[in-house]
């Protein structure tokens, strides 16, 4: 079975970044924030793969800057333009509603704060990032919460989840990550029951929010608006500047996020190889394609991959136990 890693964009410059936490070896390692003028640290470079004449890198961001090491000028490049991405930049707030302020009509903002007062009033309300330590009996606890509540969540929507076949070895990657303060587990509990869940990693000033679930018995709270409301508070508080949403656009991402940028897949190709040209010219197109759907509102919106494959992922996750897979 393919792992988390395979699964998620195995070439994927965003995903080597934060999930890996590794840089590939076609580019250099000097990588900044455009938004924030952040320089990286050095990262360790991913090993040479195999290329022949073309090989492809995907989901590389248009707000980090990055170059070409000497060796990959040997090869042609090509860029497509491909997602759009969302963020918050923070980069002037101090606060939560500072940033919301900046966003929301101050009915908007009332509206909020009332759901949340609501919420703490009527339940025994508790957020909790857990980043840095946490305990592995807990952590267990929590991401046996977490898979539920995807589950509930996916046949409630009838779309593919990607992340629920997979879920054991997001499991164990993730614990050590939080240790190592390059993830976290953001709750927010009632009681000692977990409500709302999300997995969120960290590089440089930069937060990456991966997955998100709450329960829906508490959606007339608000609780998508209230959650983000507290992780902002949180990445303000510890210094960070950026959240990303990552790929892709939803009304929740439109709403909160104050800056859209372009993801990009870059094309290598031996100049003088008729076959690496070849298969540039080839996948060049069929990305350029796929784009234009996306842009028409056909591809996502008037047709989904994610709602096609449901129901084959519906029957293979009847009786399927995410601990022993």
């Amino acid at each position: 079975m393919k792992t988390v890693l395979d699964m998620t964009y195995a070439s994927g410059f965003t995903f080597d970044l934060f999930l890996r936490r590794r840089l590939h070896p076609y580019y250099s390692n000097l990588l900044r924030n455009l938004i924030t003028d952040k320089e990286f640290a050095p990262m360790p470079l991913s090993s040479l793969p195999e290329t022949g004449s073309f090989s492809m890198v995907t989901d590389v961001p248009d707000y980090l800057d990055v170059s070409l090491k000497m060796e990959s000028n040997q090869l042609k490049t090509k860029k497509v333009k491909q997602y759009q991405g969302f963020l918050c930049d923070l980069s002037d707030c101090e606060t939560a509603l500072d940033y919301m302020s900046t966003k929301f009509s101050k009915k908007s903002i009332k509206n909020i704060r009332a759901k949340k007062r609501q919420l703490e009033t009527q339940y025994n309300i508790v957020y909790k990032n857990h980043y840095g330590e946490i305990d592995r009996e807990h952590y267990d606890f929590l991401f046996d919460r977490f898979y539920d509540l995807l589950k509930k969540r996916f046949d409630e929507k009838k779309i593919q989840n990607r992340y629920l076949l997979v879920w054991k070895t997001y499991h164990e990657l993730v614990y050590p990550m939080i240790l190592r303060k390059e993830a976290s587990l953001f709750a927010i509990y009632d009681g000692e029951e977990p409500i709302a869940l999300a997995l969120d990693f960290y590089v440089e000033d930069i937060s990456f929010g991966y997955i998100q679930v709450f329960d829906a018995e508490y959606q007339k709270y608000y609780m998508g608006d209230v959650f983000m409301m507290e992780r902002l508070d949180w990445l303000l508080s510890h210094t960070f500047k950026i959240f990303d949403f990552l790929m892709g656009e939803t009304y929740y991402k439109i709403k909160w996020s104050n800056h859209s940028y372009t993801y990009h897949h870059q094309l290598f190709y031996k100049p003088n190889s008729l076959m690496g040209n070849l298969k540039m010219q080839y996948v060049k197109a069929k990305l350029q394609f796929k784009q234009y759907l996306r842009d028409k509102g056909i591809l996502g919106k008037l047709f989904s991959m994610d709602r096609l494959l449901y129901r084959r992922m519906s029957k293979k996750l009847k009786g399927y136990d995410w601990k022993n897979p």
